[in-house]
């Protein structure tokens, strides 16, 4: 039997290479001939970099930038020959500030833009820009305006572009100086929210980076405005509004193009080059939930295993709507941690074990019924 193992992280808890190695260890427990390739994967957001990182056997480049609230940090790409792979969060991400200190208004995607313009200022001609994680909700103006793109209010000039300055720009200007010429751009992301509306940047995202109900109006009206200067219709294309409408930056300012993460990932890192002869499919994350469905990890994977007609089966930490979930990925068994004799606390405490022992239950029911 030859089993693959391709799950993303269990947040909070363990890595994917950590999860790969507990569901190894668990299949072994059951039986030590099967066949175990393990192919840890990410769908674009946090976590992505450090598993391209091992994958592809890229170098490091360390760089001083800006964090979402213009202060200096030590920061980081990843690098080969042609290309840059560039993780949005480790500049301008939720994870750099404190409960208290995240205001929508007052945080910039400035950072993210400094690490794209030294990347293509030491070579780089395609970039990878992976977008989750985000503090901000500035339209990828703050990227936009490190790279040398200028924001004018009625004043005339506007600098230090964030999400609540960004309402009273009237006009903006390509002062870059051919900065972006021969240089592609690939967004990497797991969200299908358009820019604007009620499934959009603001409204579905803005409370979570530190909107009150007034501020998220307030956000809304902001990109809307400046949907009106650029005036492209990005606005519409499914992930325009990932990472506070940087989606929508990233297409209006540097010509990217939007990509499913984890389809991505995927190709990049070769995955198909190893599902030739599987028996079984094993995939995994910290909460499948409907979200799941719709560009997750497990998502990505479930579609090859559809297409390679080899079934499908899922370890998570947690597990909600189970029985939609399960039919839309058409998966053989879903083994959550939790259950009524596991609490989401002894969960998290002994994640590794619980993945090991899942695994041993999973591989032992195919077993039985192949």
């Amino acid at each position: 039997m030859r089993v693959v193992i391709a799950p993303d992280k269990f947040k909070g808890t363990l890595s994917a290479n950590e999860v790969c190695l507990a569901i190894a260890q668990g299949i072994r427990d059951f039986d030590p001939s099967i066949e175990v390739v393990s192919h840890p994967l990410a769908d674009g957001g946090e976590g992505t970099l450090d598993l391209l990182e091992d994958a592809l056997n890229l170098k490091r480049i360390p760089l001083k930038v800006r964090d979402p609230l213009y202060r200096e940090i030590k920061s980081y790409y990843l690098r080969n020959e042609t290309s840059a792979f560039i993780e949005m969060a480790l500049a301008s991400g939720l994870q750099l500030l404190r409960p208290e200190e995240r205001n929508p208004f007052e945080t910039s995607t400035h950072g993210t833009g400094e690490l794209i313009k030294h990347a293509i200022n030491n070579g780089a001609r395609h970039i990878y820009l992976m977008i989750g994680g985000s503090a901000t909700n500035d339209g990828g103006a703050g990227m936009a305006e490190a790279l040398g793109f200028q924001f004018q209010d009625e004043r005339g000039r506007s600098s230090g572009m964030n999400g609540g300055n960004l309402g009273e720009i009237s006009d903006v200007l390509d002062k870059t100086d051919g900065l972006l010429a021969g240089v592609d751009f690939t967004v990497l992301t797991d969200v299908q929210n358009l820019l604007l509306g009620p499934d959009g940047a603001s409204f579905v995202y803005g409370r979570q980076k530190g909107a009150d109900d007034e501020m998220v109006v307030v956000l809304e009206q902001s990109l809307g405005m400046l949907k009106e200067i650029l005036n492209n219709g990005f606005e519409n294309i499914a992930g325009a509004g990932a990472a506070g409408g940087l989606g929508y930056g990233a297409m209006s300012f540097l010509g990217a193009e939007l990509k499913s993460g984890i389809e991505t990932v995927m190709e990049i890192t070769g995955f198909d080059t190893k599902l030739g002869g599987a028996d079984l499919i094993i995939s995994g994350e910290g909460k499948m939930d409907l979200q799941t469905v719709e560009g997750k990890v497990i998502a990505g994977v479930s579609k090859k295993a559809r297409e390679l007609e080899v079934p499908f089966s899922v370890i998570c930490g947690i597990a909600e709507e189970v029985e939609r979930v399960q039919a839309s990925l058409q998966a053989e068994s879903i083994h959550p941690l939790v259950n009524e004799h596991v609490s989401p606390e002894m969960a998290m405490a002994n994640s590794f074990a619980l993945v090991r022992e899942r695994a041993y239950e999973l591989i032992m029911e195919f077993a039985q019924k192949n």
